[in-house]
This record gives structure tokens, sequence and C-alpha cells, in this order.
């Protein structure tokens, strides 16, 4: 469903967040942007006013400090925002009843709880050796979110990770290379993610204009050029279900070349 389709089929409370994301996009970008100057003094600079096809070309124009604003929101967020944003671009299906988004979260928590356990035991196993193994990255990982996010504590505050805490997180974990879904394990056996509580990790999603939340039907919505950026920064050409259908449509003999090629 494009983002047109989306804003028509939703009220402006519903849409308000997205719109407040766009807006201050906007406002950053107009000094050093005549097509979008031009664009916003069409609608008297009242982006809330705008028709649905306006704030689609609006988007548009700023499309890329919304990637980067998204991608620095996502990286400064707990686990399981990352959760929530595996499950809203793997299927690439923009509407679902929240009902069904809990059902794959809980899936997903699931096999997170799985991840997370097998890190533990690796990170054990590698408790006194000397080699820098796989085991050995993992802890030190560990060990520093543990000093993060515990550090509060000492001084009486709610034990968190403040944006510069997860700012030296994220690096280290890029320089130990230690994936998204690593780094989120590890979290999760420090700070559980919860089990339950959907609903508050997409209202989190929402404040970061990335998707709509129509409460009437109880359904999210996500738009597709949304979903493409979210993909993109996942490193993804496709989404999940487009993939699985190529290679479903491929042989044994063309899938075996397939993974030779990759060697895998």
């Amino acid at each position: 469903m494009k983002l047109s389709q989306v804003l028509s089929s939703i009220n402006q409370v519903e849409k308000s967040k997205f719109i407040s994301c766009l807006d201050k996009l906007c406002n950053s970008a107009l000094p050093n942007d005549k097509q979008l100057a031009k664009s916003v003094s069409k609608i008297d600079g009242q982006i809330k006013n705008a028709s649905g096809s306006e704030i689609t070309s609006l988007f548009a124009l700023v499309s890329c400090m919304y990637k980067e604003s998204v991608q620095e929101q996502i990286a400064m967020s707990d686990a399981q925002i990352g959760l929530l944003v595996n499950i809203l671009t793997r299927d690439g299906n923009c509407i679902a009843r929240i009902s069904w988004i809990e059902h794959l979260y809980n899936k997903e928590w699931k096999e997170l709880n799985d991840s997370a356990t097998k890190i533990r035991d690796l990170i054990e196993q590698s408790s006194g050796s000397e080699d820098f193994c796989r085991g050995r990255q993992l802890a030190i990982y560990h060990d520093c979110f543990s000093v993060a996010f515990l550090n509060d504590e000492k001084i009486n505050r709610e034990a968190r990770i403040t944006d510069d805490e997860r700012s030296i997180l994220n690096m280290l974990a890029d320089r130990l290379g230690i994936s998204m879904d690593e780094a989120s394990a590890i979290e999760h056996l420090i700070n559980p993610v919860p089990q339950n509580n959907v609903l508050d990790g997409l209202n989190s999603l929402r404040e970061m204009g990335l998707l709509f939340i129509n409460r009437k039907r109880s359904e999210v919505l996500v738009a597709d050029e949304v979903v493409a950026i979210l993909n993109e920064l996942q490193g993804k050409e496709l989404a999940n279900k487009h993939t699985l259908r190529i290679l479903r449509s491929l042989s044994d003999a063309e899938l075996s070349n397939v993974f030779k090629h990759y060697n895998k």
C-alpha cells in the first residue's frame, strides 16, 4: 500500500505523528532545497493541512533525510524495537491486524530467547580461554553492555542505557563483528525484552513516524515507501517472502550452483 493510499485511509489524529516527523525534516531541509521550499510554499507552510498527494510529494523530497533519521533512531533503540522492525519488514506486508503482529512477535521473542541461551552457553564455554575466539568477543560485548546498563544503580538510579552509551556499544559491536541479532540477544540476557506489551513498541515506532495505527480497526499500516527504506537499512533488496518465492522456483541443481557461488 502506497503512502498516499495509507494517508487516505486514516484520520488526522492517526497520521499526526508522521506529519510531525515530516514537518521537522522539511524545516531542516528548507534553507538548502529550493524545490522543497517551493512545494511547502504551495501549502502556506502548513503540512498538517496538506492533501495526501502533497504529503507524498514532500516525503519523496526528504526521503534521504528520513532514512538517516530512522536509521539513527533505530540504532539508539532497544531490542524490542529491533524485533518489531524485523516483523514489519520480513514479509513485506503493509497492513496487519495488531493481534497478528502480537502472534508474530511471540514467535520472534522465543527465537530471540533461544539465541540468547546459545550465546550465554558460548560465553560460558569460552570463560578462561586466552584465545580471541567468538565466545570471547561475545563475552566482551556482554560485559560492556552489563556495565553500561547497571552502572546507574550505583547512584540509586534506574538501570538504563543512555544514548551516549548506546552509541559506544554500537561501535563496539561493529568492531567485534557482532551482528544486530547477536547484540539484541546479549541485551536480552541483561535487560530482558518484554514478552508482551507489543503495543508499547508499536507506539514507539509510530512516534518515529514509521507506521500508522488505526485503533478503530486494530490495524497497523506501514507504507510501501517506508518498508523499502527499512529493507535498505537491513541490507535487503527484496522482502523475505519475495526472496523465498524466487528460491522455491529454482531446481535443486540451480540452488546448488547458487550455494557454491557463495561458498555455502
